[in-house]
């Protein structure tokens, strides 16, 4: 009888199996890897999305609410009550640097002609009534100026932080009185006072003209924080375009765009660093317009 004897594997084949199988598990891993991160990128996506919302919600929402002051004690009107950006025949810079900047814009409109905008980037100023409260003795007769801005990173001014702040400042109970601490007056037009609006990257609730400046940092936190992305390396920036007034403020014509409800457009950038490693897998732009009445 014979028998019959198994043929074994030689080391070529042991090798040529050990070859394909690791082929196999790196493609496996590769295919992980991959579906990993595009989970996370998938997840970051909507997740700026949603925030990018919020933000976009929560500016135009207060910024349609913006209320006049007209007939300014230092001359000048403001009719929309937004005062920066507000259309200038000049530009002026009261907020300068890497992050804040205001700038003209030629535009050119769907028909062929063209149109002038006021352009600001990480900073919002608007006028609206004080509100009641047991703290302050602000009242509904006040003004306030409301003011939303992205600080600069203190340990690098070029990049922003992951905040968005804030701040509101009370300008006075009779506006007719005296000159208004936060606004100058460069020829017919009310500008923000840059010093007034100071910031510091560090504090940027530290201001002492704030409402809040009396307040515990904990407390000026909490109510001047509107939102924080996830990670420090994560990167928020808006900027608000005026599209609308072509004419100056002080001297009303027929049918004068500085009279007439004002177009805004708000644009929200949210860069999510997804994988951790700059790349912003998750980045969203959203931009939504924002109709802004005369108080008048």
């Amino acid at each position: 009888m014979s028998v019959k004897r198994r043929r074994a594997f030689t080391l070529a084949e042991a090798m040529v199996g050990l070859f394909l199988i690791s082929i196999i598990l790196g493609v496996a891993a590769e295919a992980i890897r991959w579906a990993v991160r595009s989970h996370r990128s998938g997840e970051a996506k909507r997740q700026a999305i949603a925030l990018g919302r919020e933000v976009l919600n929560r500016i135009s929402a207060e910024m349609s609410t913006s209320i006049g002051m007209g007939l300014l004690p230092n001359g000048g009107e403001l009719r929309s009550g937004v005062i920066y950006p507000d259309y200038s025949p000049a530009l002026n810079l009261p907020f300068t640097g890497n992050l804040y900047k205001r700038e003209h814009v030629l535009q050119t409109l769907p028909g062929g002609s063209t149109v002038n905008v006021d352009r600001a980037y990480n900073r919002l100023i608007f006028s609206t009534p004080g509100k009641r409260s047991g703290v302050f003795s602000d009242s509904l007769a006040d003004y306030v100026f409301v003011e939303y801005l992205v600080p600069p990173r203190a340990d690098n001014p070029d990049r922003p932080q992951n905040k968005l702040y804030r701040r509101t400042y009370r300008v006075m109970s009779d506006p007719l009185a005296t000159v208004i601490p936060g606004l100058i007056l460069a020829g017919n037009y009310e500008v923000a006072n840059g010093p007034f609006f100071v910031l510091d990257p560090g504090d940027p609730l530290g201001n002492g003209n704030m409402i809040d400046a009396a307040l515990t940092s904990e407390q000026k936190l909490q109510r001047g924080l509107v939102l924080e992305l996830p990670k420090p390396e994560d990167q928020l920036q808006f900027s608000v375009e005026h599209t609308a007034a072509t004419a100056q403020r002080t001297t009303p014509l027929p049918n004068d765009p500085a009279y007439q409800p004002a177009l805004y457009t708000i644009t929200v950038s949210i860069m999510i660093d997804s994988q951790g490693n700059n790349k912003y897998y998750g980045s969203q732009v959203l931009t939504q317009q924002v109709t802004i009445k005369s108080g008048y």
